[in-house]
């Protein structure tokens, strides 16, 4: 739900060697090569989504791990 979250998931799964990515991040309207137009869903939206490793060999072993460290992370919801 917050940034603040997300970086604390993103650290969590780091420690356990595993990498999200931040795709959407920063937001495309605030690239300083673009002129200034405030658009404060992206912003916001941006800043809280992480992409989670997936593919095709991904087995359900590092899935569990992946949804353990984030409930570790995020306590329960």
């Amino acid at each position: 739900q917050t940034e603040e979250q997300l970086l604390k998931v993103q650290q969590g799964l780091n420690d356990g060697f595993i990498f999200p990515r931040r795709y959407f991040y920063p937001s495309l309207n605030t690239l300083k090569y673009l002129p200034k137009i405030t658009m404060n869903n992206s912003e916001s939206i941006a800043s809280r989504v992480m992409c989670l490793p997936l593919y095709s060999n991904l087995n359900l072993d590092d899935v569990n791990r992946i949804c353990t460290i984030i409930s570790q992370c995020l306590g329960p919801f």
